[in-house]
């Protein structure tokens, strides 16, 4: 087990890692002596979204086309709030509410959020900010005031903050309806950011705004001005490459390869060390901030009750419909004892289709 030094390097108000994620080693360590689950990812809301990536990774592969829409058998609010209760249970100080689809537009959201307040949980919520312009949308300073009142962080979806063709054709990519040329997501996406700063998102530290972005052939360019925005506005960015599940399971053909991505990781580490005086590794899977901490110190739960070892969806590890989350939790045992805070998922992916030796670090 090697826990990266990574996890503890500290440079105020430069957006290095985000409220949930912010465990230093010593924390990791002895985490993973006690078999604490510190860090998991919950599908907590409906599978439903307005938008439609063609690489959303919570969406059936089967499905890469249509809408996302709700499942027969997605979890109940009184299984939801259970599974919130076992994973404090287990030792969470943090969830990830990734989804199933747009978490805004459930309508058990706020209830959900409230209830990992009350338990003393920070509740980490990734979301494309609009809720596809309705009057739940971050864009309207009440429930951006609420959320930020619920000690919530922001993670919003930023494949572009200036390209209105790219990020506006990826949100709709797998889709056919009209909608897509009526809804400039990226003007109201950006509205949606300038209130969170507005609202004090980013005035804390570590921060509890975050961009979510993958690095692709479209937007390379663009990711060491994204890079330095985030540094400039204390915001931490999860600069990844797509995610191995769901409707990317199979390889995107606009992906970068295993080189090209780590050539981005090591430009943005110059960047960080002559810019910003701060010296790190380019660690694998986030370039530029705190390694991973969901595999091994943490699960994935989606709506359906299907437990996995993370979002990547490596190990299927049971089903809460006929298991406890403790019993699923204590599977996960070989996986905490090899902790790296790398990303295996995208590792198994990579040897997969390249057949070349994984690449974790570059110095």
């Amino acid at each position: 087990m090697t826990i990266p030094r990574e996890f503890d390097i500290i440079k105020t108000g430069k957006g290095y890692t985000m409220k949930g994620w912010d465990f230093n080693s010593a924390e990791i360590t002895e985490a993973l002596k006690n078999n604490k689950m510190l860090n998991p990812a919950f599908e907590l809301g409906t599978n439903a979204c307005p938008l439609s990536c063609f690489f959303c990774f919570t969406e059936d592969s089967n499905n890469p086309l249509g809408l996302k829409k709700r499942l027969n058998e997605e979890m109940s609010l009184e299984r939801k709030l259970k599974l919130i209760d076992e994973s404090r249970e287990l030792g969470a100080k943090s969830i990830n509410f990734v989804g199933a689809g747009e978490p805004l537009i459930d309508p058990d959201f706020w209830k959900i959020i409230e209830y990992i307040k009350k338990l003393d949980i920070t509740p980490i919520v990734y979301t494309e900010g609009t809720a596809g312009n309705s009057s739940n949308g971050l864009h309207y300073k009440e429930n951006s005031q609420r959320l930020y009142n619920l000690g919530a962080t922001i993670v919003l979806k930023v494949n572009s903050l200036t390209n209105e063709t790219y990020q506006n054709n990826i949100v709709f990519s797998a889709t056919h309806n009209k909608r897509s040329l009526t809804f400039n997501y990226l003007q109201e996406r950006n509205k949606v950011l300038d209130v969170l700063i507005k609202t004090g998102f980013n005035s804390h530290d570590p921060t509890r705004l975050a961009f979510d972005t993958i690095i692709c052939k479209e937007n390379i360019n663009e990711i060491p001005d994204i890079h330095r925005y985030a540094r400039n506005n204390n915001i931490f960015v999860l600069f990844v490459n797509y995610l191995p599940s769901g409707r990317s399971s199979a390889p995107v053909q606009n992906a970068l390869s295993r080189d090209e991505q780590f050539s981005v990781f090591k430009k943005l580490a110059d960047i960080d060390e002559k810019e910003y005086s701060l010296e790190h590794r380019s660690i694998f899977p986030y370039a530029g901030s705190v390694p991973c901490s969901i595999r091994g110190l943490g699960l994935y739960v989606k709506i359906g009750g299907k437990v996995y070892d993370c979002p990547g969806e490596l190990e299927l590890l049971g089903n809460l419909k006929n298991e406890p989350l403790r019993l699923l939790w204590d599977k996960t045992k070989s996986i905490r004892n090899n902790f790296d805070g790398g990303c295996a998922p995208r590792e198994n992916f990579w040897n997969k289709y390249s057949g070349s030796n994984p690449l974790k670090v570059l110095d």
